[in-house]
């Protein structure tokens, strides 16, 4: 994955980018690999770890280190910073 970050990166410092629409393209590609690369590890850490995974699929999992509030309020914390991240994209397009 780092070399697959090396050659996104060197490919970012071309420039006129906007010109170049193969290379748009190509990015698109190497983006939905890049992810598809950490599903499928992801996936594959699952599927080896025997019975039994240790996480959960809302995250954090209520007990003796986290309580129910301090859960809900992270929740929405992080609704928020999806939120200020969406108006600050929206803001730098419009």
């Amino acid at each position: 994955m780092i070399i697959f970050a090396c050659i996104q990166i060197v490919l970012s410092q071309i420039p006129n980018f906007h010109k170049l629409s193969w290379l748009s393209i190509l990015a698109a590609v190497m983006s939905f690999t890049y992810a598809s690369i950490g599903l499928g590890l992801s996936l594959a850490k699952a599927a080896s770890g025997g019975g039994h995974v240790r996480t959960s699929l809302t995250g954090v999992q209520v007990g003796v280190d986290v309580s129910s509030s301090e859960k809900v309020w992270r929740t929405f914390q992080a609704i928020g910073d999806i939120a200020f991240a969406y108006a600050y994209v929206y803001n730098e397009i419009a």
